[in-house]
């Protein structure tokens, strides 16, 4: 394992593997490394693959640091120590709302020679004020089970009995444990979908893009990863068979294989 110090003095905690082309993972709302080896084996098959894999932990999650007050801009910072530690230009693969971090490293200036989007969750035009205010107070008093809970059926929908099954998991209590870091996905989130321009918001990212989906995925998803090809200047759209919103390593891999290697 391996530490950067981000801009606001922030340490980020991550793992490389292999060496070649780097691509930095990026990971959508509570994952870490702790609670999340598909990740890890996506980067580990990367390594393998001749890339330099980066798999790290997000601010406030797992072995990273935390530095209040949250931000989209400190989660960039955190991105651009990383990719001056790999020492060369690196592309980006995003899981889910990871997406928010790899579009605004762009659009703020910063380097990078490939995008790698996988099932980015926005939906034009909602609003989550109320979903957000409702996680904030549920942490505020430190019920941080409660807006776990709250956050897979309110917002993303699961049934209750399926949370249930899993809050006896032995990853749950990871995934509880980063339940503030909620709020930061869901903020980002609510500032891209109440955006009535993502062409404009997004003008300044030209470099080759590919948004992936799962045909196994929940419902909307695909759809929203249509939306935001279509808002961007240089990508391309696939359909991943069999794949719901957590892909196969052995799925994703050669894809991004595929994807990365004229980019390195």
């Amino acid at each position: 394992m391996s530490t950067v110090t981000s801009a606001d003095g922030t340490t980020i905690d991550y793992d490389a593997y292999g060496s070649g082309p780097a691509v930095i993972l990026i990971g959508g709302a509570s994952q870490h490394r702790a609670i999340d080896p598909r990740t890890t084996e996506i980067a580990k098959q990367l390594g393998e693959s001749g890339f330099t894999a980066v798999d790290y932990d997000r601010r406030g999650r797992g072995r990273s640091g935390d530095t209040p007050p949250w931000s989209l801009d400190r989660e960039v910072e955190d991105l651009a120590a990383l990719i001056e530690a790999t020492g060369s230009l690196a592309a980006l693969y995003t899981s889910s709302s990871g997406a928010g971090i790899a579009l605004a490293a762009v659009t703020s200036g910063i380097a990078v020679s490939a995008l790698a989007l996988y099932e980015p969750p926005y939906f034009a035009g909602s609003d989550g004020r109320e979903h957000i205010a409702t996680l904030q107070r549920m942490l505020d008093q430190g019920r941080l089970d409660e807006a776990t809970r709250y956050n897979m059926t309110a917002i993303i929908g699961l049934p209750g009995k399926a949370v249930d099954q899993m809050a006896e998991a032995p990853w749950w209590p990871g995934l509880v444990a980063v339940a503030p870091t909620l709020v930061y996905d869901h903020q980002a989130s609510h500032d891209i979908e109440s955006d009535p321009d993502w062409r404009a918001r997004w003008a300044s990212v030209t470099v080759p893009t590919v948004v992936y989906s799962g045909d196994r995925t929940f419902p909307g998803l695909p759809e929203a990863a249509d939306a935001v090809a279509a808002a961007l200047s240089n990508a391309e759209r696939r359909v991943l068979a069999g794949q719901d919103h957590g892909p196969a390593p052995e799925v994703i891999v050669p894809e991004l294989v595929r994807f990365l290697r004229p980019a390195g």
